[in-house]
Parts: structure tokens; C-alpha cells; sequence
């Protein structure tokens, strides 16, 4: 797939209590998710194999990554967030991200996807929400009909699993208000130098410094 730009979006139903407790967990190991050998499995890149294993990676990018991966979802997120474009939130009953990245890398997409599977210990009882990994060609929107993802994860309560289908127009239409919260928190879009608020998408704990 020739996509330039690459977007992790999900809107997974817990309280705040388990949004909370989320943020500072240590994410999972790759064991949470029961088969992630099969993350390109039936989408845009199917036939890929899925590298868990880093083993593509340099010595000291693969201890990086292996870093990145164990970072609480409140380091990981605050960092991201330093640098705009980034919506996390709990909103409406849920833990919410729209996280949109320039040339993204897989191996920190990867961490994304653990962090957020990491969510299945805080989710609704019963409820089994999907995270959209997609492509683009350089600015982020939800993939258009007939654009298939990267990648769909199914997170619930005994962990999570990427499924090789899912009803993609349900799913973009689900995701379809929290892209455009991310779309409300860039401030003059058109201009040169577009700016972003994010007063509205992003978690009053992400936007505090640590000491």
C-alpha cells in the first residue's frame, strides 16, 4: 500500500474510573493480543507478516521500541500530545483517540495498538469495541467505501484479537464524530501554518506536565 499518512482511531465504552486507571497501567505484553501474527490478515496489506518479534529492526531501535511499548498510556500520550494532533479523551462514556501520524512507522503504530488493547481490563462488561488502523495518502480522514484498512482490532473484556472482516461503513460512521472533534481542534486549517486547540480532544491530565 503507497500511503503516506497513517491513523489509529477507536472509541472504546468504560467509566472514567477505568479510563483512569488505563492512562497509568503498564501496558500488556504482545500476549494480550491472541493472535497478532494475523494483524494484516484480510486487508490492504494481506499477506505480510506481522513482526512482533522486532526482528527487522536494529539492535538499538528494537530496545526503543520495546521501551515504547511498556510506556504507560499517560507517558506515551503526553509525549505525542506535545507535539498537537493528537485526541485522547474520555468522552460520552468512553476512552476516545483519533492519533494521526506523517511517514508512521510500524513498529510505534504497533505500540498504539498494544496500549489500546491494554484497554480490554477497564472495558464495559460485555461490549467488544474495534480500534481502525488506516492509511492515507497525506491527511488523515476515515477511509473512504471500498478503501480497505490496515487493520482491525477487537478489544473486550478477555483481551483482545484482529479480525480478518468487519462491517467497515458501521465502523466509520461509529468513528465518524471523534474524527470530526479531531478535525474542530485545528485552528485555521487553511492557512500556512495551521494551529490546534486542544482544549477539547485531549484529557485535562494529558496537558500537565509531570514532575
Amino acid at each position: 500500500m503507497g500511503a503516506r499518512s497513517f491513523m489509529v482511531s477507536a472509541r472504546i465504552p468504560m467509566p472514567r474510573s477505568g479510563f483512569d486507571a488505563w492512562l497509568r497501567a503498564t501496558p500488556p505484553g504482545v500476549d494480550v493480543i491472541a493472535n497478532p501474527g494475523a494483524m494484516w490478515t484480510g486487508w490492504a496489506n494481506d499477506g505480510d507478516q506481522a513482526d512482533w518479534e522486532l526482528t527487522g529492526a536494529h539492535p538499538k531501535a528494537r530496545a526503543h521500541y520495546r521501551a515504547e511499548w511498556a510506556r504507560t498510556p499517560l507517558d506515551r500520550l503526553t509525549a505525542r500530545a506535545a507535539a498537537g494532533q493528537t485526541l485522547a479523551r474520555h468522552h460520552d462514556g468512553a476512552l476516545e483517540v483519533y492519533l494521526y501520524d506523517y511517514y508512521g512507522d510500524v513498529a510505534e503504530t504497533q505500540a498504539d495498538l498494544l496500549m489500546l488493547a491494554g484497554a480490554s481490563r477497564y472495558v464495559a462488561g460485555g461490549v467488544t469495541a474495534p480500534v481502525l488502523y488506516w492509511g492515507g495518502m497525506v491527511y488523515p480522514g476515515l477511509p473512504a467505501p471500498g478503501d480497505p484498512p490496515l487493520a482491525v482490532l477487537l478489544v473486550d473484556a478477555h483481551g483482545a484479537r484482529f479480525t480478518a472482516s468487519y462491517p467497515m461503513a458501521a465502523l466509520v460512521g461509529e468513528l465518524g464524530p471523534v474524527e470530526q472533534a479531531y478535525f474542530d481542534a485545528t485552528v485555521d486549517g487553511d492557512g500556512e501554518e495551521p494551529g490546534w486547540d486542544p482544549s477539547e480532544v485531549l484529557d485535562p491530565g494529558l496537558r500537565t506536565p509531570r514532575p
